[in-house]
């Protein structure tokens, strides 16, 4: 199979193609637009390179135009023409690229070829044209193809603006982690034990010990144990190094990072109580009654710290968005429960929030998600809903 596929800055319909399909060849077709197509494709080339996704030289640039319907019909002509393509082989990814690359490289491929559309869902819907007649059918593409690949070269090839300056440690289960029963590693941990007795972990992370280093490893080795093939810690991204804008300083922190089901997914934890908290606290030490003026400014207090939660989550977002496009995935692991405007903010933004106690069960479910309710979730209704 030769694979014409139309490169953009989303990297994911080209990876899980790829994956799915295992093509001999692949065309990454991409304009001269820098930032939209030509970069990623750069990219993207250097990942299937690198990654053993597609044979080693088997992945190549070709450059067509974003703006004229007709020379990109023409330009899918003398490609096939000139690299001597057996039609009956060619398949066209046109689920990336702008609407008008898109819409000639599908009339193309319904003319020549075969053609197909990845929808966000893993759904592909493949288009062929035999005797003029458009004829459709549709495949459920399985996201786990690509879990054993590294999260942090997805990372770089879906980075635009920034660069990954430090890639962290790698975090494994080792023999004793993989040994040890599922039922009593899971209490072990959610009891406060230390996870990384049981975790194999290279690389380099902060020297200085931190608060919040024996929830990352807890929340890594419960994710290891679901399933997860390998997660990232500790990663710094810088904006990305040219002659003119150099820096060295990083502008954002990934705590852990993994690949699950066709997706990136961020884990940001923090393992202390709200800062809110704190005023909240200095109000029961302060001799009563207050009055009004002090009792007002600690309000005032307790409402800044309380959005200073909601300006870490879109800084994660933002994060996200870049790091692990529009198929990236944020979990905030958090001690404390969040105040309500917090916790809105994070549904309405699809963040998902998961408490310190609930580390089992609160990854379950993001992972598996479509999962038959257990014996315990079916006690746990029966008792909230019981026969009259």
């Amino acid at each position: 199979m030769t694979l014409l596929s139309l490169a953009s800055k989303q990297i994911w319909p080209q990876v899980l193609a790829v994956a799915h399909l295992k093509p001999n060849r692949v065309f990454l077709l991409h304009s001269e637009d820098v930032a939209e197509s030509r970069g990623p494709a750069q990219r993207l080339k250097r990942f299937f390179d690198d990654s053993g996704l597609v044979p080693k030289g088997g992945t190549r640039l070709e450059l067509i135009s974003d703006s004229d319907f007709a020379a990109i019909e023409r330009r899918l002509d003398d490609l096939q023409r000139d690299q001597q393509l057996p039609l009956a082989d060619c398949v066209v990814n046109f689920t990336s690229g702008n609407k008008l690359m898109a819409t000639a490289a599908f009339r193309w491929a319904a003319r020549h070829a075969r053609a197909f559309y990845l929808e966000r869902r893993n759904q592909l819907t493949w288009f062929t044209a035999p005797d003029g007649k458009m004829v459709t059918r549709s495949e459920q593409l399985d996201g786990r193809l690509t879990d054993n690949l590294d999260p942090v070269a997805l990372l770089r090839c879906q980075l635009d603006a920034s660069e990954v300056q430090r890639p962290g440690q790698t975090i494994l289960l080792n023999d004793a982690g993989q040994k040890l029963a599922e039922g009593d590693f899971f209490r072990r941990l959610q009891s406060g034990n230390d996870a990384r007795p049981w975790l194999r972990i290279t690389g380099e992370a902060d020297r200085d010990a931190k608060d919040g280093d024996a929830l990352e490893f807890a929340a890594a080795a419960i994710l290891l144990r679901l399933g997860v093939k390998r997660v990232q810690r500790s990663l710094r991204l810088k904006v990305k190094s040219s002659q003119q804008t150099g820096t060295r300083l990083p502008h954002a922190e990934i705590d852990l990072l993994f690949t699950w089901n066709g997706r990136l997914w961020l884990v940001d934890c923090r393992d202390r109580m709200p800062a809110e908290d704190l005023a909240e606290n200095l109000r029961r030490c302060l001799p009563r009654p207050l009055n009004p003026q002090a009792d007002e400014l600690l309000a005032r207090i307790q409402k800044e710290l309380s959005i200073g939660q909601t300006k870490v989550m879109k800084e994660d977002l933002l994060a996200v968005r870049e790091a692990g496009g529009l198929l990236g995935n944020v979990i905030c692991v958090r001690k404390a429960d969040l105040p309500d405007e917090v916790a809105q903010y994070a549904h309405h933004n699809h963040i998902a929030i998961v408490a310190r106690r609930e580390l089992v069960e609160g990854f379950r479910d993001l992972l598996f998600p479509k999962r038959p309710a257990d014996s315990a979730q079916l006690a746990s209704l029966a008792a909230q809903f019981p026969k009259p």
